[in-house]
């Protein structure tokens, strides 16, 4: 029987049932509030705390931030099968993760506490996709079993949508980067090539993996350049349209232009370099090419200008010298005398017929012809002259026919053998080809030709060769490598001129000590060749009336001379204005006119039309220092009859006022 405790015990056990119930309060509101704090905390969290069972899958709790990222209250998501808030891929992957690689390897193979990560998606209520990282982990019982998981799912869709803009952008610059035409290059500080696209490949003819780890070094032309172009760049951070010089596997040089800047690290520790290679070995000698054709161009026109004056001046000396032969017996000691200065005014229009072939062409009586007989003709006169040379043909037997003024064309033909001949100094070969050949708009730009068909000549010889800088130099009037008193320098620039003129173009390759290749390109016009036909080498007079217009009154006045010792009435004026004032009070007696092309104020087409204005059948001869081409060959196709180049002597000018008087 136990016995009754006193009252002084009971009231101490009272006491302390009292201080012990005061402390589980106290505890229970911690418990509560600690509760409530964690309940506020997971409602409140952004991210999705969920617990379901392991064996079914069912959502056992959802935090209130699930209706937020799925559109769906807490409590329709909870009645819902999980496998209908997961894509369907999803779904399959969160089910074999868990049932697979974790449920069935627990024991031994996973701590109990490891956190498993996934990334997943939701399909929220509005039909859209919601993708979660999920962090989970596994709620064991009592025998170890796997009873519940425990996760959080936070919302990465923006990081997902940034991942699938930065592959979709890697990919579109891998792309750029594989599929450019120019090179792109990565090297490290030292030189060696960290990547390069397949334009790299092309450009230096080596596969990617000769390249990699290779030294750009190696590619220079001039080693020294390489601590030019980085001091460049790293002082500035960049280089744009760097020019530099580059090798091929081949040794091959190439024009480059680099644009690259610094390769940084994120500690801006410079590790390289990182560009874009462009070859512009072809545009820049196009660009040289052009340059040197403008260059042409306005040496040609001052050319021209030089040899219309100097023909105006011959004009003057041969009239006069020819009405001297006319009045001088041939047993006249000044006869010999008078013929000697007309060798010497025809020597002075010959090298001025040169200046006008590089300027203007020289064409004076084209034809349409098959250029293999006169080529053949060309080089069997050479032969014959030269027994030292030994000139080899290869003509096409079906040769184009081109449009050209034969003269002029042998005269291209027999100054390439002379200038072949003179690089080959004692003895030597010549090879001259013929060739049908089409060209495209692309192969012809840097030469400002139409693209088409051409008939290709080309003259190959076995000389000395030519540098680069006297390559450059070859088709300039008056330059020659030749000593003083040996050439004129007129020779290769005639032809350049004439081969233009006619609508080709030339080019030239040499080597020194492996001979020089001129190669020259005619347009072809396919017509059927024109025959052979010969003027007739007589002395013609006449009475009729004829006017003369020229600004220069020594040669309007030697011309006067000139036609009356022929027969003929001549009348003159200095000027367009005056001429047509002139001919309108005797146009009915004028039967001819002589019109200079070149006047001031009022030129030679001017005054034609004027003319022509005035009388629709008026008889006009063309007469210029310059050749017949350019506003010659216009007034030609505009009703012109005729043309006659100064200077020209008596029997010249006979057979061409004649001529065209009597053309009806």
């Amino acid at each position: 029987m136990t016995a009754s405790k006193s009252p002084e015990e009971l009231q101490q056990r009272i006491q302390d049932l009292e201080g012990q119930l005061k402390d589980c309060r106290s505890q229970l509101t911690t418990l509560r509030e600690k509760a409530e704090a964690y309940r506020l905390m997971i409602e409140n969290v952004p991210d999705m705390i969920w617990i379901m069972s392991a064996e079914k899958f069912e959502l056992h709790y959802l935090s209130p931030s699930a209706e937020q990222m799925l559109g769906y209250t807490v409590e329709e998501t909870l009645k819902k099968p999980f496998h209908e808030i997961l894509t369907p891929e999803s779904y399959e992957y969160v089910r074999q993760y868990f049932e697979k690689e974790v449920i069935q390897k627990i024991k031994r193979q996973i701590p109990p506490d490891a956190n498993h990560k996934l990334e997943i998606a939701y399909l929220r209520k509005d039909g859209t996709t919601l993708w979660v990282e999920i962090t989970a982990r596994l709620i064991f019982g009592e025998k170890d079993e796997v009873k519940q998981i425990i996760g959080v799912s936070r919302d990465i869709s923006s990081r997902i949508s940034a991942q699938r803009a930065l592959k979709k952008s890697e990919e579109k610059y891998r792309t750029l980067f594989e599929d450019s035409r120019d090179t792109i290059y990565i090297t490290a500080k030292t030189g060696e090539f960290v990547d390069i696209n397949p334009a790299g490949e092309s450009l230096f003819g080596c596969s990617r993996n000769e390249i990699i780890g290779s030294n750009i070094l190696d590619l220079y032309e001039n080693p020294h350049e390489r601590e030019r172009f980085m001091r460049v760049i790293e002082a500035q951070g960049y280089v744009r349209d760097y020019s530099l010089r580059l090798l091929k596997k081949d040794g091959t040089s190439i024009d480059c232009l680099i644009t690259a800047t610094l390769w940084v690290g994120a500690d801006d520790t410079i590790y390289g370099y990182q560009g874009i290679i462009r070859d512009v070995t072809l545009q820049k000698r196009y660009k040289e090419h052009l340059q040197h054709v403008q260059k042409m161009e306005a040496i040609g026109t001052l050319a021209g200008g030089i040899a219309h004056n100097f023909n105006n001046l011959l004009m003057a000396i041969q009239g006069n010298t020819s009405l001297m032969l006319m009045k001088t017996p041939a047993g006249d000691p000044d006869h010999k005398k008078l013929k000697t200065i007309e060798r010497h005014i025809q020597y002075g229009s010959e090298l001025s017929n040169q200046l006008l072939g590089f300027a203007r062409g020289g064409q004076y009586q084209v034809k349409s012809l098959n250029p293999n007989p006169l080529i053949r003709m060309s080089a069997k006169m050479f032969s014959s002259t030269r027994k030292e040379i030994t000139c080899h043909t290869r003509l096409e037997p079906d040769i184009w026919s081109v449009e050209v003024d034969p003269g002029q064309l042998e005269q291209v033909m027999m100054n390439l053998f002379i200038n072949a001949c003179q690089a080959m100094e004692d003895s030597g070969e010549i090879y001259i080809q013929t060739e049908n050949v089409t060209l495209n708009e692309f192969q012809l730009a840097a030469f400002q030709a139409k693209p088409g068909d051409y008939v290709k000549i080309s003259v190959t010889d076995t000389g000395s060769g030519m540098d680069e800088e006297t390559r450059q130099k070859i088709f300039e009037p008056f330059f020659t490598t030749k000593k003083q008193g040996q050439g004129t320098g007129l020779g290769l620039s005639s032809v350049y001129g004439i081969v233009k003129h006619h609508g080709g173009y030339i080019t030239v390759y040499s080597e020194i000590g492996r001979g020089s290749t001129f190669n020259i390109y005619l347009p072809t016009n396919k017509k059927a060749p024109e025959p052979e036909s010969e003027l007739p080498d007589t002395l013609s007079k006449g009475d009729e009336t004829v006017l003369v217009i020229d600004d220069e009154k020594i040669i309007a006045e030697t011309a006067q001379i000139m036609l009356e010792a022929l027969g003929y009435t001549a009348l003159t004026e200095e000027s367009g204005q005056a001429a047509i004032a002139a001919y309108k009070q005797n146009k009915t007696q004028i039967d001819l006119v002589i019109l200079d092309m070149i006047m001031p104020n009022m030129n030679g087409r001017e005054t034609f039309e004027s003319l022509k204005a005035v009388n629709p059948d008026i008889k006009v001869l063309l007469s210029s220092g310059y050749s017949i081409d350019g506003q010659a060959t216009e007034l030609l196709n505009l009703g012109c009859k005729g043309f006659i180049q100064k200077p020209f002597n008596l029997i010249e000018l006979s057979k061409k006022v004649r001529e065209v008087i009597d053309e009806i």
